[in-house]
């Protein structure tokens, strides 16, 4: 649990996976209504080899397009997830790569350096 946990750290991704999840369920629950409906027109006396587009027709028009609509929203989740965790690793090199062409210095050293600053004209150009 806590390597899931390290994985998803963005909270839109977050947000994605339940409303993808909440939209998954819808799409169950469409399906099983398609199912019912169709079985109580069964019982009615409805043969469904008679009108087999129909019965195909009104089971996809109603859970497909919630399917897709489930599909797509946690495949952006997964996206936004990846990216992130992109975007981390990119900074975690360059702070990595800043620590190591940084110099540090004890604070009991001193520091014996002189600077030398000169206008610049073109008298010191002569000098040279």
């Amino acid at each position: 649990m806590k390597k899931f946990n390290n994985k998803i750290k963005n909270p839109l991704s977050m947000l994605m996976y339940i409303i993808a999840i909440f939209l998954g369920l819808y799409t169950i629950f469409t399906m099983y209504n398609s199912y019912a409906y169709i079985s109580n027109l069964v019982d009615q006396g409805f043969v469904i080899t008679d009108d087999i587009k129909s019965v195909v027709t009104y089971c996809v028009g109603a859970s497909v397009p919630y399917l897709f609509y489930t599909i797509a929203i946690w495949s952006i989740g997964y996206i936004i997830n990846k990216l992130n965790y992109i975007i981390n690793e990119i900074k975690l090199y360059n702070n990595e790569i800043i620590r190591e062409d940084v110099k540090l210095i004890d604070d009991n050293s001193t520091i014996n350096e002189k600077i030398r600053i000169e206008e610049s004209s073109d008298d010191i150009n002569d000098k040279i």
